[in-house]
This record gives C-alpha cells, structure tokens and sequence, in this order.
C-alpha cells in the first residue's frame, strides 16, 4: 500500500480511537472505555487516578454518581505514526458538571492527551495516557439555567444510560 495513504488510515482510526473515547467517558460506557486501552495500559490522570487503565476505570465508576454531566471536546490533534505505534497530542476542552449537596458545579478543563497507542492484531488502542491542563474554571455554583426558549423543552443530556441518545442512535455508540 502506498506509505502516505496507509498514514492516512491510521491517523484516520487514531482520530475515531480518540473519539469514541470521548463519547464512551461522557455517556458512562466503562466497557468502551476499557475496550479503547490494550491490556496492560496505564492511564495517569493526575491526583483522580495514576496507574493502570483499569483503576482509571474503576475511579469513573466511583464518580458516576456525583455527574451530572460530561463533554470532552477535541480541538487540535497531532498524531506521529511510526508502524504499528503511534503518538498523539490531543487538545481537549472537556467540562464536568458535578452534582452538589448547594447547588451543582461546573468545572471546565483546559488542556491536552499525551497519548501512546500500539495497533494490535490490525487495532489501534492506547497503551498510555497522561492528562495535561493548561487551564481550568470553576464556577460553584453552576451559572447553567434551562429556562430559556431555546432550551426549555429541549431533552436533558445525561451520563447515564438514560441520556437521549441511547433511545435514538441504533448505529453510533457501538465501536
């Protein structure tokens, strides 16, 4: 195969990788996520969880339910592919709603993956992950409000299994 178009399917299936994880984190799919990682992955995502990628799982699973609400979003992404390995710089924009005994809060995170990914018996994974932040707010309380016309009647996103797009997509949200 011609060496740039097989560097464009690879960045190409590192982009969905990167993704789904998204998508899977946000709408509590803890099997996705620990599907994304190889085996012996470790995820470092400073004082919430430093080791392997399943006590990363585990400590989403313990947060579950003080979230409200989750968006990771990707901005800018470099992606270097050398084989069957790979690194990645992902720029992520990533706000949590978290769920308070006064009233919620939001934190918005500012900052970036450093990834490493290996692609295994023909698909990529990571193998590791360290979170970077380059800025972050908190807003506490939460400032969001659900009364205005463009979103009064509108469904409420969730984290749970309960969110809108469980009960519309038929397609997207497998791997």
């Amino acid at each position: 195969m011609d060496p740039l178009l097989q560097e464009m399917l690879d960045e190409h299936q590192l982009s969905r990788l990167v993704h789904a994880y998204c998508r899977a984190v946000d709408r509590g799919d803890l099997d996705l996520v620990r599907s994304l990682y190889h085996r012996d992955a470790v995820d470092s995502h400073g004082a919430f969880s430093g080791g392997s990628v399943d006590e990363f799982v585990g400590r989403l699973a313990a947060a579950r339910p003080h979230l409200r609400s989750m968006q990771h979003h990707v901005t800018t992404v470099n992606f270097a592919v050398d084989g069957t390995v790979a690194e990645g710089e992902i720029y992520t924009i990533a706000t949590h709603t978290l769920i308070s005994g006064t009233g919620d809060v939001d934190v918005t995170v500012g900052g970036r993956y450093l990834d490493k990914y290996e692609k295994q018996n023909g698909t990529w994974g990571f193998v590791e992950r360290t979170i970077v932040t380059d800025w972050a707010r908190v807003d506490d309380p939460s400032p969001v409000q659900f009364d205005h016309p463009l979103t009064r009647d509108t469904p409420r996103g969730s984290s749970a299994a309960d969110d809108p797009s469980h009960r519309f997509f038929s397609l997207l949200g497998s791997r």
